[in-house]
């Protein structure tokens, strides 16, 4: 058997990525391996929040204000990547950590990093009970680890995946 030496983690900042993060970390730690810690943004997600600003600040929805540059958006999403690893990681120092942002759909960034970092294993945080709540995202989410070039370990959530920093 081959020794893992590269190691991908998707996350979306939700519970059930940092599950599969901490749970990817302590992998890489026992086996010596590079974690590559990806987040996928899209475009669209710049006016989707901005206009939840809008309507939170009461302003008139004509009047929505023009998108996040790409790239300001871009480092936002690092900045949170940063903080998110920060925060669920146990021991950071004892892994090798490399953090990646794309800008795309998830399921082809995952695919081509998988391929342009020729990963090892990819791990994903998922819930407990069912992969996704509806078939179609199901199907297209089995479709996605059927073209993927190395194994994917899915790691079902039990309870809290990490550790609360409130008092």
């Amino acid at each position: 058997m081959n020794r893992v030496q590269k190691i991908l983690v998707p996350v979306n900042f939700s519970d059930d990525s940092a599950n599969g993060l901490n749970y990817a970390a302590s992998l890489a730690e026992e086996t010596q391996a590079e974690l590559v810690v990806l987040h996928v943004t899209q475009k669209e997600e710049a006016r989707s929040f901005l206009t939840f600003l809008a309507v939170m600040e009461g302003w008139p929805m004509p009047n929505i204000p023009p998108a996040i540059p790409v790239d300001r958006l871009l480092r936002e999403k690092a900045l949170d990547l940063y903080r998110f690893i920060e925060k669920v990681v146990r021991n950071p120092g004892r892994v090798k950590i490399r953090r990646k942002i794309a800008l795309g759909l998830e399921e082809e960034k995952i695919l081509g990093v998988a391929r342009e970092e020729n990963i090892d294993l990819v791990v994903l945080g998922m819930r407990n009970k069912s992969l996704f709540p509806n078939l179609m995202a199901r199907a297209k989410f089995l479709k996605m680890i059927s073209r993927l070039p190395c194994p994917v370990l899915l790691k079902a959530g039990f309870g809290k995946p990490w550790p609360s920093t409130a008092g």
